[in-house]
């Protein structure tokens, strides 16, 4: 008898079910009136024929991306692509390449015609078959479509300029920030111990990495301490555009772009760090010096000031007070240079393409640009990025990110490398476990570099034919010439003679003649 009033009651619920979907009707797949609802429209009903069936789910979309990973490949049965898929109806199926053989693996693919729906690509100069490709019809243009996805379009207009391919957005770009990678990190405890401020000129930076070399700044009795620290292989990396050279390219005031090591700012960099150099301010063996040893001298204490992102001043403190808990690094703007302006470099925005190949059809096409515009949202992009809060990551109270162990162990970590992201503005200000008052002074700095950052006017063009077939050797003379002026074994003569002899160059003079004809272009179709 009990089991008899169950079955009743569950006949019961499932018919006041039935006559409530009945009644309230509902949409189609193509956002229309339901059969019910129209019927009654027309003075005829349905409702009785529709009443016992279900609306069949549409089968999900395939998608397939193929992208770069900086470790292991990410498997793609997480419980976030689970989730993804569910809510968007898609199958996402991502191929990932290591990096080390990226530009290989990517050229083998498309000569062999096996392009995915979605393909990264780094850099169009590094694999232009890509870019033949593009003027072949290969990928979708997207120009028209992107702004029917508001997270996208959301992205910087600085942006779409920069990874336009000859007018048209043929790509999603990989966004990065804009701003924030240009600052100059010191030992604040040193600054205060010899009672000196941050430079704001150029005269007083002397000043300050003088004091840092000559002053025990870290009061051990020995003279053991260095001004400052820079990478010098395979590409010494001085803040040049402090100075005013322009960013790569710049105007030189006809009209026409020349490369920013042409320029008289260019020379008063190479003199400046030079006589640097000379004094001992800077550490000896700099033409040596790869990125990560820039980090380890500051680590050890050797250096008081370098050039990095904004946010490195708190994470290189944060491992330095592990063994040293008094030292405080600061991020500070660029002094001023000789025109009294200051300067710095505008970053591209991203790194790396997302192109869709021509192969899928519009629907798709739009399925999958809407998987992109909500992975382009905070809250699609950590799904990806992290998977299930508070089972593979935590979120402290200032909005940091922690992956958790199971996050890890999962395989979280390079799966964001798929998406165009989340555009976060002060992504290099910003790093996990800062403290309020640093972030708050980070962002303040960024806002303060922003009207004073330089792009690279040529941002979004080919590389020449010149240039690919002769650019390694012409980056490889520079970046030495640029080496031995600054440890003085040339001197400031012989580089206005090596700027001539470029000059001169019938092959880097066409290359600067295309570079020219291009951008010119560029600008006409903006």
């Amino acid at each position: 008898m009990k089991k008899l009033h169950t079955r009743l009651a569950v006949c019961v619920v499932c018919a006041a079910m039935l006559t409530s979907l009945a009644a309230c009707g509902g949409t189609n797949n193509n956002g229309g009136n339901s059969a019910a609802s129209n019927a009654g429209a027309n003075g005829e009903s349905n409702a009785s024929a529709n009443a016992g069936k279900e609306e069949t789910k549409a089968e999900p979309t395939d998608i397939t991306i193929t992208t770069i990973t900086f470790a292991e490949s990410p498997p793609n049965d997480l419980e976030a692509i689970k989730q993804i898929n569910e809510k968007l109806n898609i199958n996402l199926k991502v191929n990932y390449i290591p990096a080390n053989n990226i530009t290989e693996k990517l050229t083998a693919l498309l000569a062999g015609n096996n392009l995915t729906d979605v393909m990264f690509v780094e850099d169009l100069n590094l694999t232009p078959t890509y870019a033949n490709a593009i003027d072949q019809g290969a990928f979708w243009d997207l120009t028209d479509f992107i702004k029917d996805y508001p997270n996208l379009a959301a992205y910087p207009e600085n942006i779409w300029s920069n990874v336009k391919y000859k007018g048209k957005i043929m790509s999603l770009p990989r966004v990065r920030p804009l701003n924030g990678q240009s600052a100059l990190m010191f030992r604040q405890d040193w600054l205060d111990k010899l009672g000196l401020k941050a430079p704001t000129t150029m005269e007083e930076l002397d000043k300050v990495l003088t004091a840092f070399t000559q002053n025990d700044p870290d009061g051990n009795g020995k003279k053991d301490t260095y001004g400052a620290v820079f990478m010098g292989s395979p590409n010494p990396n001085l803040p040049y555009y402090m100075f005013g050279t322009g960013t790569n390219w710049k105007d030189d005031g006809s009209g026409n772009l020349i490369p920013d090591w042409w320029t008289p700012q260019f020379k008063d960099n190479l003199a400046f760090f030079s006589e640097e150099f000379k004094k001992g301010n800077i550490i000896p063996d700099m033409p040596v010096l790869k990125s990560v040893q820039v980090k380890e001298n500051i680590l050890q204490n050797k250096a008081g000031m370098w050039f990095g992102n904004v946010n490195d001043g708190w994470n290189f403190q944060f491992e330095l007070n592990k063994t040293n808990p008094n030292a405080v690094i600061k991020a500070y703007p660029f002094p001023a240079a000789a025109d009294g302006k200051t300067y710095y470099n505008e970053a591209p925005g991203f790194y790396g393409q997302l192109f869709i190949s021509k192969k899928v059809s519009e629907e798709k096409l739009k399925k999958i640009l809407e998987f992109y515009d909500y992975t382009a949202t905070k809250e699609g992009y950590d799904l990806i990025s992290y998977g299930i809060k508070d089972k593979d990551y935590t979120v402290d109270e200032a909005g940091f990110i922690t992956q958790t162990d199971a996050g890890k162990a999962a395989g979280y970590g390079q799966t964001n490398q798929m998406l165009s992201g989340y555009f976060n503005e002060y992504g290099r200000a910003e790093a996990a476990g800062m403290p309020a008052d640093v972030r708050e002074y980070n962002h303040q700095l960024v806002d303060s570099i922003k009207p004073n950052a330089v792009p690279d006017p040529t941002y979004g063009l080919p590389a020449t034919d010149g240039f690919k077939e002769r650019g390694a050797d012409w980056n490889k003379k520079r970046f030495d010439m640029i080496v031995n002026v600054i440890i003085g074994q040339s001197s400031l003569e012989d580089w206005d003679k090596f700027v001539e002899s470029f000059k001169n160059d019938a092959n880097f003079k066409k290359h600067v003649e295309d570079t020219n004809a291009m951008y010119k272009e560029k600008v006409s179709q903006q």
